[in-house]
């Protein structure tokens, strides 16, 4: 009896690493719409749980004072409280904020994004100016 065992594998245009596909989105959107363009990809938004998954975003995103990608954190359902789109424990999961974030800044901003050095900033979910990084899990 032979039997093919065959790794799974990220589809065309998606990048892998550590039992994850990523997916960069490539037209600037709101967080909302962002997520809505994963989700119909069969994804969400990226899940940030280690150093080691924050530096290989950082390393395929292209990532810059210029360029900004939405990830799956937020705290639009309670103030101050972060989330994780897929129920991460944010409390003991990996953070990678920029000096002085998150802060709210007059109370509106509830989204996360990736930028310059890798580093993460809270902001308006409405912002349009930022393209999204989407994740499978394999």
């Amino acid at each position: 009896m032979v039997f093919w065992f065959s790794e799974k594998t990220c589809e065309k245009g998606w990048k892998q690493a550590d039992g994850s596909c990523y997916y960069i989105t490539g037209v600037k959107a709101t967080w909302a719409k962002t997520r809505d363009s994963c989700l119909k990809k069969g994804a969400d938004l990226a899940v940030i749980t280690s150093k080691r998954e924050q530096i290989f975003l950082v390393s395929i995103s292209d990532v810059s004072y210029d360029k900004h990608y939405w990830i799956g954190l937020h705290d639009m359902d309670e103030e101050g409280t972060w989330t994780w789109v897929d129920g991460t424990n944010y409390e003991t999961s990996y953070k990678s904020w920029g000096i002085g974030e998150p802060d709210d800044w007059e109370d509106a901003e509830d989204c996360v994004y990736l930028w310059a050095f890798g580093v993460w900033n809270d902001v308006s979910c409405d912002y349009e100016d930022h393209y999204g990084i989407c994740e499978k899990k394999l």
